[in-house]
């Protein structure tokens, strides 16, 4: 007997081959399968007479009688026909399949079918074409019609296995489904208005109902929701259990650093300044987001709380993604750590500067893995990183006690995401830039336009402003239309030939790309034509121009992230965005970017037209492919994280509830993305 964990090679059809297929998707037991979810469902509950068909590219689904049929070849035997007449009373239609010749034997004349195929129409009149079908009756008696006649799944197919393979098998393990435990506490299931585990999972695979259907998919994306919340949730408590050394807040040390500056903070800085403070003063290790546009301010604030670290004797690390980067935080912030008393050591692959005993280090993400070691550690701040794991934490441990996390983007996050890709996160946020910062004039460029951008970056040039052009590809590919940077590097070249042109790419060498970078910021070169290595935080405030190649191939918030790199200083700057092909979806997404500076709203938009993977990456935002889910449903999400809080209330261990236990998978949850 069929049971949740019967192998599916016990399964009637399956054989060695096609239990090896369903194990490579990792399907091996009853109840992999039943939690194989349709991508989509065709709704052929509508029978229609054969009166009433048409060829207008419709689907149809008829119940008829094949009154005749025959097989044969065309000439020269290149292709297998197989053709008959259909009736049904109302009237006849003849039906046509191509190459399958296996219909020849399977076909019974004067058999009741159901059919589901399209209408067309030539000389002789209408055709049924290739339509799929299952006999209507079975030893004489009414049959459930299993691929039409119904709300039919379709499923991901995959190395051959087929929708029609899919709907078989789960037709079989129907009689499984009952004896699933259903992981939900009644009590949510009943505030939420849910139906039960064996209910949804029959809804999902057969549903009677477009009602039944519904019920299923928001039972199950339920679930979806709530599994992300009981993991972040779970983590935010277990970090609220850990111990951490406070830095205490010395409000007279603040108000000594902010005179040094050359600015005045806005009042989001402000903000969120005192909302790091207060975290860092707390015996809670903190695990705090701080978000602010392209431009806002978010690394002084780093700097600010790294010289309160290292005046209470504790160390801090200041981790950036690229070697290029690091190196600029380190120029920029180790003046004004070093006018304070605090050493600063810069430790990349490249270059080692500074003291191991240094109160502050500055690096890449290898930081973690270096040859440093740290005596006192005791905050950790982390550039477009957007969590750190579990085992990182707890290799960075110091003296027993677990370090501050302080996590910087300039990506804004919607806040349907900031309830579930960052739920075990505070969050502060930067919400303006300085107020001397002009609008970047953008404009999306038709591809007989980019005259207009040369004029422009030439204008610009001659003003002694710099420029970037920037590329989606290293190299040409036979496969992409898009620009690459090499070709554009000689395009460049050749367009201004009087003005010095730099590439900077993922394939040069640490040194180099330090180099290149170098010689732009210190005006060697005017022109700098790279790949998205410059997306994040490099700060060149002479910059005045960006002309985007390939635009089509970023997201809106990637291309917010590039546009960001002008505009960083008082200078009107200008960003310039080219598709390689210009079709009017493309150009509607462009035109959306040009008219907007604000990247709250482009990141609400990139998660509605592409999805947290256009945010932050697929390895970061991985566990919110969601199949049911609706990640931008804040309602849905919130009910999910208030019910996940209750029953860790409850039971913070899940003992309970193991079922819920195995299906969370923390380290998914925090696990910190290389």
């Amino acid at each position: 007997m069929l049971s949740p964990a019967s192998s599916l090679s016990h399964l009637p059809g399956v054989g060695p081959a096609i239990a090896q297929k369903l194990g490579y998707l990792g399907l091996e037991t009853a109840s992999d399968l039943l939690y194989y979810l349709p991508r989509t469902w065709e709704d052929l509950t509508h029978l229609t007479p054969i009166s009433g068909l048409q060829a207008d590219g419709s689907k149809y689904t008829i119940r008829a009688v094949l009154t005749t049929f025959s097989a044969f070849r065309t000439p020269h035997k290149r292709m297998m026909l197989t053709q008959g007449v259909l009736s049904d009373g109302t009237g006849s239609i003849t039906v046509v399949w191509f190459n399958q010749p296996y219909l020849r034997t399977t076909l019974k004349k004067g058999a009741e079918y159901y059919l589901t195929g399209r209408v067309e129409k030539n000389a002789k009149g209408l055709t049924l074409v290739s339509p799929s079908l299952e006999p209507a009756l079975a030893s004489g008696e009414e049959r459930t019609p299993l691929h039409s006649g119904r709300i039919v799944p379709v499923y991901p197919e995959s190395l051959g296995v087929t929708t029609k393979i899919f709907r078989r098998l789960i037709k079989v393990l129907l009689p499984t489904i009952r004896a699933i435990p259903d992981y939900l506490p009644d009590g949510i299931r009943q505030k939420y208005q849910l139906v039960d585990l064996a209910t949804a999972l029959e809804g999902i695979h057969f549903p009677a109902s477009l009602e039944l259907l519904q019920s299923a998919k928001d039972r199950l994306g339920f679930d979806e929701l709530l599994l992300t919340q009981l993991a972040v949730q779970s983590v935010k408590r277990f970090l609220k259990q850990e111990s951490a050394r406070p830095i205490a807040a010395d409000v007279e040390l603040v108000k000594q650093i902010l005179a040094k500056l050359p600015f005045t903070l806005t009042n989001g800085q402000k903000r969120a300044l005192w909302e790091l403070l207060q975290d860092l003063a707390d015996g809670k290790p903190t695990n705090r987001l701080l978000q602010g546009d392209v431009g806002s301010g978010k690394t002084i604030l780093a700097a600010i709380i790294m010289i309160q670290a290292a005046k209470q004797g504790f160390q801090s690390a200041l981790m950036a993604p690229t070697e290029v980067l690091a190196r600029q935080h380190y120029l920029s912030v180790a003046p004004l750590l070093k006018e304070f008393g605090v050493n600063c050591a810069l430790r990349t692959q490249a270059y080692q500067e500074g003291s191991d005993t240094a109160n502050a280090f500055i690096g890449t993400h290898a930081l973690i893995q270096s040859t440093v070691k740290f005596k006192n550690l005791n905050l950790v701040i982390i550039d477009e990183q957007h969590r750190f794991g579990v085992k990182q934490r707890e290799a960075l441990k110091t003296k027993g006690h677990t370090p501050h996390f302080i996590s910087l983007t300039a990506t804004p996050i919607p806040r349907s995401l900031a309830l579930t890709a960052f739920g075990d996160l505070d969050i502060s946020v930067i919400p303006h830039k300085p107020l001397n910062r002009k609008p970047i004039l953008t404009q999306a460029l038709e591809p007989d336009q980019r005259q207009l951008a040369y004029k422009r970056m030439m204008s610009e040039l001659e003003s002694g402003h710099q420029v970037f052009v920037i590329t989606p590809l290293i190299e040409t590919s036979a496969k992409l239309s898009a620009k690459s940077a090499e070709a554009e590097y000689k395009n460049i070249q050749k367009l201004f030939p009087h003005f010095t042109v730099g590439l900077l790419h993922g394939r040069l060498t640490s040194e180099q790309k330090t180099n290149v970078m170098a010689d732009f910021k210190a005006g060697k070169l005017q022109i700098l034509v790279a790949t998205t290595v410059i997306e994040v935080g490099i700060d060149i405030p002479n910059a005045t121009v960006m002309l985007i190649e390939g635009a089509e191939r970023f997201g809106l918030s990637q291309l917010h992230q590039l546009r960001g790199r002008v505009g960083r200083s008082d200078l009107q700057s200008y960003c310039f965005i080219a598709p390689s092909e210009a079709n009017p979806e493309i150009m509607e997404r462009l035109g959306m970017f040009s008219k907007t500076d604000d990247g709250f709203k482009l990141a609400e938009l990139d998660l509605q037209l592409r999805g947290p993977g256009a945010l932050f990456g697929h390895s970061q935002s991985g566990f919110l492919r969601y199949r049911l889910a609706d990640w931008t449903d804040t309602r849905a999400i919130k009910q999910a994280q208030d019910a996940a809080n209750a029953i860790l209330d409850e039971d913070a261990t899940l003992e309970k509830y193991p079922e819920l236990a195995r299906r969370i998978d923390l380290e998914t949850i925090t696990a910190h993305s290389e």
